[in-house]
């Protein structure tokens, strides 16, 4: 690891939690694009970046788009992040969470998601999954597994980007995937307690 390496990932760690992870995910970005690699921020790491840290989570997952073999291993390593006893998982002493590797594509309920948006942080830009995408991964979640943190998620995420979100693009995604009715519990929720803020 170079020297250049090691003061970037040290500067990094010290962000706050609203920034690091995205921060860090940006610059293993720009280091995977360079063997032709896309890198794509999921799970919960979107949730937290979309939320401001209003949830944090203790990992950053991330889905490759291109010949992944040998060359995760080989980055990380490289970056001071070794393999934990999950083998789609590593982690580094200077940071409290871990970086996992779910496998490609990233799969919605019975969709593949293809678009995803760009933001810009101190690293550069950085592909994410679209927040519409993502309140519906997290609804799904509490449907099919009864995951009730995932639900709190999606009230958060809409709650937060209520003005950006494309609102026929969800509830279109919503319909087709037979999850309306929660969608709409979801943003119901969100505006009685909209009201009882006010």
């Amino acid at each position: 690891m170079t020297k250049k390496n090691i003061s970037k990932l040290k500067k990094i760690s010290k962000l706050p939690a609203t920034i690091q992870q995205v921060t860090l995910a940006a610059f293993f970005s720009k280091i995977f694009r360079q063997k032709g690699i896309d890198f794509i921020l999921v799970g919960g790491a979107a949730v937290q970046f979309y939320t401001q840290a209003q949830y944090l989570t203790g990992d950053i997952d991330v889905i490759l788009r291109g010949d992944t073999k040998e060359v995760i291993e080989t980055i990380m390593t490289s970056l001071g992040f070794y393999r934990t006893s999950n083998y789609r998982q590593f982690e580094n002493p200077l940071f409290q969470f871990s970086v996992e590797f779910p496998p490609s594509p990233i799969a919605i309920g019975n969709r593949t998601i293809t678009m995803v948006d760009v933001v810009e942080t101190p690293e550069g830009p950085l592909k994410i999954i679209r927040i519409e995408d993502l309140i519906m991964d997290r609804i799904i979640a509490f449907v099919e597994w009864k995951d009730a943190p995932s639900l709190d998620q999606a009230k958060l995420l809409y709650f937060k980007n209520k003005k950006e979100i494309d609102h026929n693009y969800l509830a279109d995604f919503a319909k087709k995937e037979g999850y309306s009715k929660m969608l709409k519990e979801v943003i119901r929720k969100e505006r009685v307690k909209g009201r009882e803020q006010a």
